[in-house]
């Protein structure tokens, strides 16, 4: 079952007003002027999306155990900055005996800043899994993308991983 709790954590800045509006109302497009809010996250999900193995092909079931919690500020000149922190416990069986199962965590972090001149999104994720036969998988992952106040666009991603 994934179940998610909701409400502020924390103090907020004086002059930011605390909100119950969900992500200060960017998901509708009307953005909360002095606003913050935060979002925890946690529960344990059987995900679709994991459930082959990327090194080995090997076809299994994906269970997730994640505690995330997301921050949202806007000031009042309506700039934006979000940011997220996720951990999740992993594992992963095989459908069919023989091929490892794998254990370990995810860490990722997001982070978004925007105003009217400037953004900035990051993203970058850390996975190390540990074998059942002592073989371990990792990924390490950094994504970002900008667009400075006269138009230059700088984006990269780097993506490593090993396999056994």
């Amino acid at each position: 079952m994934f179940t998610i709790g909701w409400g502020l954590v924390g103090a907020a800045p004086a002059v930011a007003a605390e909100s119950q509006t969900p992500f200060c109302g960017l998901m509708t497009g009307t953005p909360v002027l002095n606003c913050t809010y935060t979002e925890a996250l946690q529960g344990q999900v059987t995900v679709n999306l994991f459930n082959v193995n990327p090194c080995s092909g090997v076809v299994g079931t994906a269970t997730m155990v994640t505690n995330s919690i997301v921050h949202v500020n806007v000031n009042g000149a309506g700039d934006v900055w979000i940011t997220e922190t996720a951990t999740s416990h992993f594992t992963f069986v095989p459908n069919s005996p023989g091929p490892p199962s794998y254990h370990g965590e995810f860490t990722f972090w997001f982070g978004e800043s925007l105003n009217n001149q400037n953004t900035v999104v990051t993203d970058i994720g850390n996975i190390v899994l540990n074998g059942s036969d002592g073989s371990q998988i990792t990924f390490h992952v950094v994504l970002h993308f900008s667009i400075s106040a006269s138009g230059i666009v700088n984006k990269f991603q780097i993506v490593s991983a090993t396999c056994p």
